[in-house]
């Protein structure tokens, strides 16, 4: 059986915290992630919102990833920011060779962005 275990940010006082139980909101800033019962490469617990590194056994290419929820599909998933062909493929975690987490959206919200930046600065020249 998966642990359930929970991450709370805080949007004001920009920290993240580890909790064992979900609790309703007592300020309107937290936002809270589950943890998806897997851990990286490194041991690390992977949470809802984790960014990581991966090889795809398919294309053998490196991709940046982030965790989130799939409503649709009631699972968690993986949006591609990698630099690989499609960028916005959304994965599922049974299609990884190795994975480390390297930050959270959250607390390291660059790593995303300056994939993505790199990525259009190569087709714009």
């Amino acid at each position: 059986m998966r642990e359930i275990k929970f991450r709370i940010w805080d949007e004001l006082t920009k920290k993240m915290t580890y909790v064992n139980h979900y609790t309703p909101n007592t300020r309107p800033k937290y936002i809270w992630m589950q943890y998806t019962g897997l851990k990286d490469k490194n041991g690390k617990e992977i949470y809802e919102g984790d960014i990581f590194d991966c090889i795809y056994k398919e294309d053998g290419c490196k991709h940046r990833l982030l965790v989130i929820w799939d409503e649709d599909d009631a699972r968690f998933k993986l949006k591609n920011f990698g630099e690989c062909d499609q960028p916005n493929v959304t994965q599922t975690f049974s299609d990884m060779q190795r994975h480390e987490v390297i930050g959270n959206i959250y607390e390291n919200p660059e790593l995303l962005t300056s994939k993505t930046n790199k990525a259009k600065e190569k087709q714009n020249g």
